[in-house]
């Protein structure tokens, strides 16, 4: 009877151990499973995730090749808002590192962008301020592609619209070469010096003739810049508004001597900053197109060698003025570029 009763204990207490390990191992396999069943979702997701970014990434060219026109206008707005949002910055440093270490420390990019920042804003501001009015943008952006002149900055423009409507502007500004030319030309007999009477009555002769007068003959006739009858304060209306106009200056502008002045000025700092990096040679193409174009020539068609020897010539009557003899500089676009055959073929094509 006791062996009985602990042979049953004893089968018990292995019958609770035996479902003790069965229940422990089907609990591991439950697990096991989920782990598995979660590992199995997880790469699920994974590939799906890689598939999605490889789609994101794949998506603008998939774009462009099923709207390439659309794709062609997001470009430019994508890239040019990028540009012109860094360039915005860099203006805003450069006015706080001109109030505090003065206009003489700008670099000649420096100054170019001073220059051309503030008018690409005017342009621009329209277009920004409307296109936040919802629903607007969908108007304006259309409207700003397909007239990019006048309500887009050069950020946006193709290379080629950069270099038509460089032409466009230059090609306005001439425009007032002539009718200036005149002007100079009716004061020689307001000059009461016999000496500077002559010279000057050359000089206009070689540019009626379709040539340039020599350099050292415009430098001798600087003092009639100084005073009567071509310093700033001596010049009357016709012959500013006709200055103004060569300069890209409006002429509805109050202060219009002022503005001479002040665009004067910038010039000759621009020459002197262009010395002091190492002149010409160190100059990047598209800067050097730039500044003759500043400065009154066409660029379009010039070699390199060209476009740099003028800038030379333009140096040394830079080099010679001062406040006083600004306006030698401001009428420089036509002593030196008045006959230029980029500037006539630019005029009468």
């Amino acid at each position: 009877m006791i062996m009985h009763r602990l042979m049953h204990q004893r089968f018990l207490f292995q019958g609770k151990k035996a479902t003790s390990f069965t229940y422990t191992c089907m609990r591991y396999q439950i697990q096991w499973g989920k782990k598995v069943e979660k590992n199995r979702v997880s790469n699920i997701k994974q590939y799906w995730f890689d598939k999605y970014i490889d789609y994101i990434k794949n998506y603008e060219n998939v774009l462009a090749k099923n709207f390439p026109r659309t794709m062609h206008v997001y470009r430019i707005f994508s890239i040019g808002t990028k540009d012109f949002i860094q360039d915005v910055k860099r203006y805003l440093w450069i006015l706080k590192k001109q109030n505090i270490d003065g206009i003489d420390n700008l670099t000649i990019d420096e100054l170019r962008l001073s220059y051309t920042m503030p008018k690409d804003l005017i342009r621009i501001c329209p277009v920004l301020l409307i296109s936040a009015i919802p629903f607007t943008n969908y108007i304006i952006f259309p409207l700003a592609y397909y007239f990019p002149r006048q309500l887009l900055t050069s950020h946006y423009w193709t290379l080629q619209q950069k270099l038509d409507f460089m032409l466009l502007d230059h090609k306005r500004r001439l425009k007032h070469n002539r009718p200036l030319f005149r002007c100079m030309q009716a004061e020689l007999r307001n000059i009461k010096n016999h000496m500077l009477h002559i010279k000057w009555s050359g000089i206009i002769a070689c540019l009626g003739s379709g040539t340039h007068p020599n350099m050292n003959d415009i430098l001798a006739c600087s003092e009639l810049f100084a005073g009567q009858p071509f310093s700033l304060n001596s010049l009357k209306r016709k012959h500013i508004k006709e200055l103004l106009g060569i300069h890209d200056i409006s002429s509805w502008r109050p202060f219009k001597k002022k503005k001479l002045i002040e665009r004067g000025m910038l010039i000759k700092q621009m020459d002197q900053t262009i010395l002091r990096e190492g002149g010409t040679a160190t100059m990047s193409n598209d800067a050097i197109r730039w500044a003759l174009s500043f400065r009154g020539v066409n660029p379009a068609n010039m070699s390199l060698e060209s476009m740099k020897n003028w800038l030379e010539q333009w140096f040394i009557i830079s080099n010679t003025v001062d406040e006083n003899t600004i306006s030698l500089l401001l009428h420089s676009p036509i002593l030196l570029a008045y006959n230029h055959p980029t500037n006539w073929i630019l005029v009468y094509s």
